[in-house]
């Protein structure tokens, strides 16, 4: 049986060393900015604020760094626990035991797994070494002075925009596009599109290595799918069709069912799904029909939620959003409570207050099981409210 469970529990492990970084990061701009705000025109000292920046800049780079290091290795047995799935692969149970492969087969493999090891490390380095944590720095911290200098009467409220933009967002990795995402969701989305792209490339290759009787592609399911694959999921097709399915052609299923052009490929654009080698000869699909109808009949027929119709995939994306929107206020609240700006703390525990609400009600109507630790942000504390 494939552990799941454990390999999710690892890529967690990883993805809080770097949830830990971040929230020192936040914590040190938030002090620095704090003891700014209780300065005056002519107190003001540019060169200490400089070398107390460039102080937390360095200790901030330097957890990082350790950060990045500890998880090379995580990352490497990550792969390696995902590739010995894709071996206890079902599909390919009877002919492993029939036909065991050769040690130089299983190095193809174990290659392959050790280079998508290496690039995902290698994509780690990346983020540690262009993460623009002096750039953000010392934005806030030209800011705070500028508040300060102006004479503005009411520096609480003139960096309240500066701390609160810096909780929501955080250490921040920014794309060759342009496109701008947290460090530890970067992380995380990166490990895990890993994994499923060497899940789906090792069974691929299984396939080719035990010859033409994995002459066929079936898909990986799960409910609450997206609309646009979930006509698809868990069905077979042989390896002509599949390629269409990919191009965008029309397409059909071992079945004979046919299936209109799809404008998303299979593991494309945050697709969960995964193609893997199927053996006419040798597999029964993993997914009867009657169970792939009735995920589709009971994602279709949804919920209401304040007298709007949501389909089941919906109801959960809307969980997933309140999720973040918790997160982002409990990060908020960090950075506040490091600033010392107790309104900003009060106003974030307003907010999540009302979202938790929502987030309650919306998984009582879906009939879903909320997930709390969804919405737990490390160095959080509920601020009480008289």
């Amino acid at each position: 049986m494939a552990d799941y469970d454990g390999l999710n529990k690892a890529i967690d492990h990883v993805v809080s060393r770097f949830t830990s970084v971040n929230r020192t990061y936040v914590q040190k701009i938030a002090e620095q900015i704090s003891k700014i705000g209780h300065l005056t025109q002519s107190t003001i000292n540019w060169l200490i604020i400089m070398q107390e920046m460039n102080q937390d800049i360095a200790d901030i780079t330097q957890q990082l760094a350790v950060a990045t290091n500890q998880s090379i290795t995580d990352v490497m047995q990550i792969y390696e626990q995902a590739m010995n799935m894709t071996y206890t692969d079902p599909r390919f149970q009877s002919v492993v035991e029939n036909k065991p492969m050769s040690d130089s087969q299983k190095r193809v493999l174990a290659n392959m797994a050790r280079s998508y090891a290496i690039q995902t490390a290698q994509t780690l380095l990346n983020y540690s070494n262009t993460t623009a944590i002096s750039q953000t720095y010392r934005t806030a911290v030209d800011n705070g002075i500028m508040a300060v200098s102006s004479g503005l009467t009411d520096y609480n409220a003139a960096m309240r925009d500066i701390v609160r933009d810096l909780g929501s967002n955080g250490m921040q990795v920014t794309y060759a596009s342009g496109y701008h995402r947290r460090l530890d969701s970067a992380v995380r989305q990166n490990i895990v599109d890993g994994v499923n792209q060497l899940a789906q490339e090792a069974s691929l290759r299984m396939g080719e290595i035990y010859g033409d009787a994995y002459d066929a592609i079936e898909l990986s399911a799960h409910a609450m799918s997206a609309p646009d694959h979930e006509p698809v999921q868990g069905r077979v097709f042989l390896k002509a069709e599949f390629e269409k399915l990919q191009s965008g052609d029309d397409f059909q299923d071992i079945n004979g069912k046919q299936y209109p052009g799809m404008r998303r490929a299979i593991g494309q654009w945050n697709c969960k799904h995964i193609a893997m080698s199927f053996s006419t000869k040798y597999n029964k699909p993993r997914y009867t029909e009657e169970q792939l109808q009735e995920w589709e009949a009971t994602n279709q027929a949804g919920v209401t939620i304040n007298g709007k119709h949501y389909t089941v995939y919906e109801a959960s994306q809307l969980m997933r959003e309140l999720e973040t929107r918790i997160r982002q206020q409990k990060d908020i609240a960090v950075a506040a409570q490091g600033a010392g700006d107790d309104t900003l703390r009060r106003d974030c525990q307003l907010r999540i207050n009302k979202l938790s609400a929502m987030y309650q009600a919306v998984a009582r109507q879906a009939g879903m099981r909320p997930q709390m630790n969804r919405t737990t942000v490390v160095g959080f504390k509920p601020y009480k409210i008289k």
